[in-house]
């Protein structure tokens, strides 16, 4: 089982940091598109990449996101239940959450279509959805071990 933990721990890290590099990506490129835009001579695509690179972002931020409990949350009401129903409430919207995460990379594998691409750059959008089912599956991933390691206590 520790060996399960670290391997989720470093596929996580992976993912971190790939955001992190993903997010250095994106302050250049939006900043160059604004510098272009400004001296009159804009780059064609620019928008397109830009939404390409933020998808990249956000999927490559949720493993990470869920490992440091950093989802946004409204406890207005959920603090108020009783210990037993919240640990309830968790162990439910685990579950939910990693059938959600794998449901979304199977479908994406399912779905794989090699030769569709971009309308205005022609990227072809394979290897995004590459990374959007690396990413969901490290998300479900990191949701089980919490689901397996609160389970356990």
């Amino acid at each position: 089982m520790n060996f399960i933990v670290k391997t989720i721990d470093y596929i996580t890290a992976l993912n971190k940091w790939l955001a992190y590099a993903i997010a250095f990506l994106m302050m250049f490129v939006v900043s160059l598109f604004a510098i272009t835009r400004s001296i009159g001579h804009p780059i064609i695509g620019d928008i397109e990449l830009a939404q390409f690179i933020m998808v990249l972002l956000i999927v490559t931020s949720l493993a990470f996101t869920e490992k440091t409990d950093s989802h946004v949350s409204i406890d207005l009401i959920f603090d108020r239940f009783p210990r037993k129903m919240q640990a309830l409430l968790i162990f439910l919207a685990q579950l939910l959450t990693a059938v959600f995460c794998f449901m979304i990379c199977w479908s994406f594998i399912a779905k794989m279509n090699f030769g569709s691409n971009s309308s205005v750059l022609g990227i072809p959008f394979y290897p995004f959805r590459i990374l959007l089912i690396i990413g969901f599956f490290a998300w479900g991933l990191e949701v089980l071990k919490k689901l397996f390691l609160n389970f356990k206590r």
